[in-house]
């Protein structure tokens, strides 16, 4: 059995032409019996008929017979001789296919001649003595071949077979190639090497292969950057993780030399360490699908105005308020303690960052479009961002530089958490600066006005 694709393709469109090329040849011989019995008996009917009386008339009935043989053996020609009474002169008797015509030829007096599957005519043919008929047949394939050149044939054949091969070896490399090129490209790839591309192998070309190619690319380079941002992930995973462990040892050490306050030191390393692997085990499900999924019909306010009330407190220890300066009643479907935490993320996220003795807007409103959606808008008034930091502030343990320290900028996931949530409701999240100082972020969430409308959906 054959696997190797460019030998399939070779074979079968080589087969494929040599049966055009056959059929071609079969379709031109069939076409061409017919004009070449025409042409053969309107031409040679007459002159054969003129030299069958002449060999009668001068040696009789053997120096007839001994032409009659000739043409028979030379061209296939099963003739006769009829005298002007109409006595079959050669002995031979009228070929059977040659009766119909000649009877034609004795009603008009005239030469008639038919191409069917048997070609026959009937040459009159006029004398002194009175009108002899010449009466012949012949197998239109027999004299076909007797007249064609079989080495020409063969010849064409030949060549035929010859370039339909080179056409398909051609056709076969052409398509083969590419395919080829990415067999050999996922090859390396499972061997590791994730910077190979196929483009570039299969350039110039635009067709179904060349898109095929570019697509594989694509998945390469995804491939890639995933793997990129987990060996990312690990590293910064193990740097966070370093940090309280770190701490828990001198804590321990202080411990044992009987330090009172090690304790609370190693307590409080604790919570964090457990919180860290908390919100690690919580975008780990949610990137990998896995989180659960508590679908519900609830209102966007009743949850904003709670996580709001606790915001207020936590940042009451430096002055800072929390103003919910719209709250509109938005209906929607899915997991309500998911939407909590990522609207708890954001704004906790939001009073760690605003100035002491300023606020963080917070606010709710329903946009009625052609697809209604709830926009959660939440604003402070702290250092903001760099503009090259914002499309990175939904990364992974992403802190902007100024705020590495774990007590101020937290793990660095819980803005990563918040945008997965966002998306596992159809949603988006988005941040951009302020004018005059802040950082805004708006959570789209799709939702309806009353739950009366969500069930009509």
């Amino acid at each position: 059995m054959i696997r190797s694709i460019f030998a399939k393709i070779l074979i079968w469109f080589w087969l494929s032409m040599f049966l055009v090329v056959l059929s071609v040849v079969a379709i031109s011989i069939a076409s061409g019996v017919e004009p070449e019995g025409r042409r053969w008996l309107s031409h040679v009917l007459d002159l054969y008929g003129s030299s069958a009386v002449d060999f009668y008339t001068h040696g009789g009935a053997p120096k007839l017979d001994q032409f009659l043989d000739d043409i028979q053996k030379s061209s296939g020609v099963q003739a006769a001789l009829l005298d002007p009474q109409g006595n079959e002169v050669s002995g031979r008797g009228i070929p059977r296919a040659a009766n119909a015509v000649l009877s034609e030829a004795r009603a008009t007096g005239h030469t008639q001649f038919r191409t069917r599957f048997q070609w026959s005519g009937a040459a009159v043919v006029p004398t002194a003595n009175g009108n002899f008929i010449f009466v012949a047949q012949i197998h239109p394939l027999r004299g076909y071949w007797r007249q064609f050149d079989l080495s020409v044939l063969l010849l064409r054949l030949s060549v035929g077979l010859l370039a339909a091969g080179l056409l398909s070896y051609l056709l076969a490399r052409h398509i083969g190639k590419p395919i080829r090129a990415m067999q050999t490209a996922a090859g390396r790839i499972a061997h590791g090497d994730l910077t190979v591309r196929t483009s570039p192998a299969i350039q110039p070309r635009a067709d179904e292969l060349a898109d095929l190619a570019r697509d594989f690319d694509r998945m390469a380079e995804h491939i890639q950057s995933l793997l990129q941002q987990q060996k990312e992930l690990l590293g910064d995973i193990s740097h966070e993780l370093r940090s309280p462990l770190t701490r828990l040892t001198v804590s321990l050490e202080l411990a044992r030399r009987g330090d009172p306050d090690a304790f609370e030191q190693m307590q409080s390393d604790l919570e964090r360490l457990d919180a860290l692997i908390g919100r690690i085990l919580t975008l780990t499900r949610l990137e990998a699908g896995g989180a659960r999924f508590t679908e519900a019909e609830f209102n966007l306010r009743t949850i904003l105005e709670g996580v709001a009330e606790d915001a207020r407190v936590e940042g009451k220890r430096e002055d800072k308020i929390i103003v919910l300066s719209q709250a509109d009643d938005c209906w929607t479907k899915g997991d309500a303690n998911l939407l909590r935490s990522c609207f708890e993320n954001v704004i906790r996220n939001a009073v760690r960052y605003t100035r002491p003795r300023t606020g963080v807007e917070v606010s709710l409103a329903l946009h009625d479009a052609a697809a209604p959606r709830a926009l959660v808008r939440v604003a402070d008034r702290g250092p903001g961002v760099p503009p090259e930091a914002l499309p990175r502030l939904f990364e992974p343990f992403f802190r902007v530089e100024e705020s590495r320290d774990p007590a101020a900028g937290g793990t660095g996931l819980g803005l990563s958490i918040a945008q997965k949530v966002a998306a596992l409701h159809g949603g988006t999240i988005q941040a951009r600066n302020r004018e005059g100082g802040g950082l805004e972020i708006d959570i789209v969430i799709p939702a309806r006005r009353s739950s009366s409308e969500t069930h009509e959906k």
